[in-house]
């Protein structure tokens, strides 16, 4: 592929130009979310081939109307602050067996060059990394009007990775921190606590009977989703700006709390693993369970049984339920009292351990709660008593 040499006007020669690429891509993105409906199966099969069919011509058009380029790997640079950072070295590998059996079926999308006359990567960078691994010169690329506002930058980096389902959920929860630190100052310098702020607000949202609304209201428009924030009862500004945030990303908080962000407290070896080798999220929480409390190790011992675990789970392609069995198996030989506990009891004791009765907005809640332990108290004292006599 030979490279060729475009410059800035060639690819915007006009305003009118410009214009007519920005409005392509709207249209192009409002039908990509049309298109993430259809998995919900609320459109039937006729008007899911019509939307695909408008996609691709608009695709189409938004390649010729920007100009589809030949641009050289070389004047490429990587995003360092897109939010996908889990790219596995077996997947570029892969996508570099298609290119070189099918060739580049879609161009790269990249900002205009920058002051070090490179041309700065928006979505693409399977594509790129695997060029360079099998030696290419040149990829075909679409040129996009760059933007000096860095937060909505950042956000159409995120709903373009969810769009297409390319972005890990740890890469989707370190982004979500991120983006809602940009998009409130307040926020910026405790970005960390933003999960416990939103399980504090879902939870007592839960207690009141109104997480129940959320399936309906993240697709509501934004005027409604602001209305409900407002009204709904947050504590604060900060909860609100959470919901605001994920609402606006028309992502579920449920989702976010119960699945994404406790991605967060990973081991490192497995955030290590996700990166490089494409560890299944599901598969990274299962391993997490190794941890030494659970193996009644010492930290040094508990990483090194995680990671011979890891390196079996992926150089074997294990499934999910063969990766459950793993851990049980090292479980019941590193902590055999622990693997025979009740499992009844273990969860029971991990819920309490986690409730914050600061968060227990109702009285009457906490008075049932607190006569509960009490009442279980005393029956394992009468059962204890009975035991030593």
């Amino acid at each position: 592929m030979a490279a060729a040499k475009v410059g800035m006007g060639q690819l915007f020669g006009d305003v009118g130009q410009a214009q007519q690429l920005h409005k392509l891509r709207a249209q192009l993105e409002q039908l990509q979310a049309e298109n993430e409906r259809l998995k919900t199966g609320v459109l039937d099969e006729r008007t899911k081939a019509t939307l695909e069919q408008q996609v691709e011509e608009l695709t189409a058009q938004l390649a010729q109307a920007g100009g589809e380029h030949e641009i050289a790997v070389a004047l490429i640079d990587p995003d360092p602050n897109q939010p996908r950072a889990a790219i596995a070295a077996p997947v570029v590998r892969e996508r570099a067996v298609s290119l070189q059996r099918h060739g580049q079926k879609t161009p790269i999308v990249l900002f205009p060059p920058q002051v070090n006359g490179k041309y700065a990567l928006f979505d693409g960078e399977i594509r790129w990394r695997a060029a360079q691994l099998i030696g290419w010169k040149t990829l075909r690329a679409v040129i996009v009007p760059n933007t000096s506002d860095e937060v909505e930058k950042f956000e159409g980096q995120i709903v373009t990775g969810i769009h297409s389902q390319k972005l890990h959920d740890l890469d989707l929860a370190n982004a979500l921190l991120h983006l809602i630190g940009m998009q409130h100052s307040h926020l910026r310098e405790r970005r960390w606590e933003i999960p416990k702020i939103l399980n504090t607000a879902f939870r007592r949202l839960q207690r009141q009977g109104k997480h129940l609304q959320l399936a309906q209201i993240r697709s509501a428009p934004e005027e409604e989703q602001q209305q409900w924030i407002e009204t709904v009862g947050f504590k604060d500004a900060q909860e609100q700006a959470v919901f605001a945030t994920l609402l606006r990303l028309q992502l579920n908080p449920i989702t976010i709390n119960n699945v994404v962000f406790p991605l967060l407290n990973l081991a490192p070896d497995l955030k290590q693993a996700i990166n490089a080798e494409g560890l299944d999220a599901s598969k990274a929480r299962e391993l997490n369970r190794l941890s030494s409390q659970q193996l009644d190790v010492g930290e040094s011992e508990a990483m090194s049984v995680r990671t011979q675990a890891t390196h079996q789970v992926l150089e074997q392609k294990h499934s999910l339920n063969q990766v459950k069995e793993l851990v049980e198996q090292l479980i019941g030989k590193y902590s055999p009292k622990s693997h025979s506990r009740d499992s009844a009891i273990v969860k029971f004791t991990k819920t309490v351990r986690q409730l914050d009765v600061q968060t227990i907005a109702n009285p009457q809640d906490l008075e049932e709660l607190e006569k509960v332990l009490q009442e279980k108290l005393a029956q394992i004292e009468a059962w204890r008593n009975q035991q030593e006599t």
